[in-house]
């Protein structure tokens, strides 16, 4: 796999990389939720068609129209979807509005934008893109799902390119319904809690995050080299999946130049990653992510997004590492997990 990152698009509760002050300060909250700092949609989507979408679909498309102006390009070859959950709240207020009206009058307006497909529809439509349009929903592997089907359609199309992203939001029912499933804690927190106390359950967040994908080498990109997937309960059986993932991409300790993980502060992890620093990626700079985007099924494309941005501009701000920043960038290894569902990715600096 060779996939390289041409631009992002980012929509978060860190805020969105379409400003220059993105990333200026230290995250400083007492909450239990991380909803997304929304931007004016207005410079990205017509008003008329506004007013219409969802917050899920409000996000996405204005994230890939980000990832779209940043590289320069109107129109993407292709567009490939992941999303956990889907649109939440358009399917709440319909399934709502089935029991409050005893099934009778329904507009059919939520039920077509409840679907999962929506937000590559509305980019599609948007971008006046008419190519390959797929969306996938795996739970914590559906970002990575759709880097693969862009990975599979770019090997047939090499002189094309993709759009690719992850997007999930948060309603007040699936916050309710996931805290009793353990997903997410009971009370507030804040960042230090998040990256440093193993209490039960992580912070919930949301958000999209999209990048453009292409097999064209351009100096200062980050390329994705390898990706791999698994599912487990068990804490030795990821460790060993890991270094299965490492000895495969024949990266050595001292190749890696920064180690990013999903740390999310849920003590039922909280074994794996500390195993994870304190032997397997001993003495390398560690980065983290959850404490600026919460926790949720595509939280993984905000992570890649981050690092490619990180790439990109060179900057390195303090709060995103454990210890020290390192001076350069060259072999990245990410380590992600959403509840059992574990990805290794392998990205390197052109």
């Amino acid at each position: 796999m060779e996939l390289y990152i041409h631009s992002t698009g980012i929509v978060s509760a860190a805020g969105d990389n379409s400003k220059e002050n993105f990333l200026s300060a230290a995250p400083a909250y007492d909450t239990d939720r991380l909803m997304c700092d929304e931007l004016d949609y207005t410079a990205y989507i017509p008003p008329m068609q506004l007013r219409r979408m969802s917050k899920a679909v409000r996000m996405g498309v204005a994230a890939s129209r980000i990832c779209l102006q940043q590289a320069g390009v109107e129109k993407p070859s292709a567009i490939s979807v992941g999303t956990g959950m889907g649109c939440l709240n358009d399917t709440e207020q319909f399934l709502s509005k089935m029991v409050s009206q005893n099934e009778q009058m329904l507009t059919p307006t939520s039920f077509i934008q409840s679907t999962h497909n929506t937000v590559g529809g509305q980019i599609a439509l948007l971008s006046g893109c008419h190519g390959h349009n797929l969306t996938f929903v795996q739970r914590g592997h559906s970002f990575e799902n759709a880097v693969i089907n862009a990975s599979l359609y770019l090997d047939e199309h090499p002189g094309e390119n993709i759009l690719t992203g992850g997007l999930d939001e948060l309603t007040g029912t699936s916050l309710a319904v996931l805290k009793r499933a353990g997903v997410y804690s009971a009370g507030p927190r804040g960042p230090e809690s998040i990256l440093h106390h193993a209490r039960p359950g992580s912070i919930a967040g949301e958000g999209a995050s999209f990048l453009l994908l292409g097999k064209d080498a351009k100096p200062g990109t980050l390329c994705i080299r390898g990706l791999s997937l698994f599912v487990t309960k068990d804490t030795a059986q990821a460790l060993g999946n890991v270094n299965d993932f490492l000895a495969q991409e024949q990266l050595k300790p001292s190749d890696i130049s920064l180690v990013m993980l999903g740390i999310n502060g849920d003590g039922k992890y909280e074994s794996f990653y500390h195993k994870l620093q304190r032997d397997v990626f001993k003495d390398r700079h560690i980065a983290v992510f959850k404490h600026l985007s919460g926790e949720y099924a595509t939280s993984s494309a905000f992570a890649v997004a981050l690092l490619s941005r990180l790439a990109a501009t060179g900057s390195f701000p303090s709060f995103l590492f454990t210890a020290a920043a390192p001076e350069r960038l060259d072999h990245i290894v990410l380590i992600n997990n959403y509840v059992n569902h574990y990805s290794c990715w392998h990205l390197h600096l052109v």
